[in-house]
């Protein structure tokens, strides 16, 4: 299960933060200089961070205990395999393409939407794996949080 790593306000100054970016990048004056700034990339790690703040509401603690109510009905009535084959893979699959996009800078709106999914899809990683992938994870998004927080004056 995922920990809120950043409040529900650092969230929401992620988020707000992510679609100001996101404008001024379609913004002809300054769409060089943010070309220049990878915002781009900013953008996608303050969706997830946002997306990991929004566990700490209700909302997206009730989500994220649906996921992760499904990830175990389905590893234990499905079998252990299989239910790493529904929930496991499909999340590696989801972080392999977040990585590849972010490395090669081919932000996307695909990217954006699994920055969002992605602090709840890495749960469903089962083992070793699953752990690192979200103790990674869970570092930036509570690294970037705390920077944000304090850019906004946040608790």
């Amino acid at each position: 299960m995922i920990e809120a790593a950043v409040s529900a306000a650092a969230g929401g100054a992620c988020a707000g933060s992510a679609a100001l970016l996101y404008c001024a990048e379609k913004l002809p004056g300054l769409k060089k200089v943010t070309g220049k700034l990878h915002t781009d990339r900013v953008q996608a790690v303050l969706i997830a961070t946002a997306s990991a703040g929004m566990v700490a509401t209700p909302v997206g603690g009730w989500w994220n205990e649906t996921v992760n109510s499904v990830n175990g009905w389905a590893v234990s009535s499905v079998g252990e395999w299989t239910g790493l084959i529904i929930t496991g893979i499909p999340a590696l699959f989801a972080v392999g393409i977040f990585a590849n996009d972010l490395a090669t800078r081919r932000v996307e709106h695909r990217t954006r939407i699994v920055a969002a999914v992605l602090p709840v899809l890495v749960s469903t990683i089962p083992g070793p794996i699953g752990e690192g992938v979200q103790s990674f994870l869970a570092w930036v998004v509570t690294k970037v949080g705390t920077l944000v927080a304090g850019a906004f004056g946040v608790a």
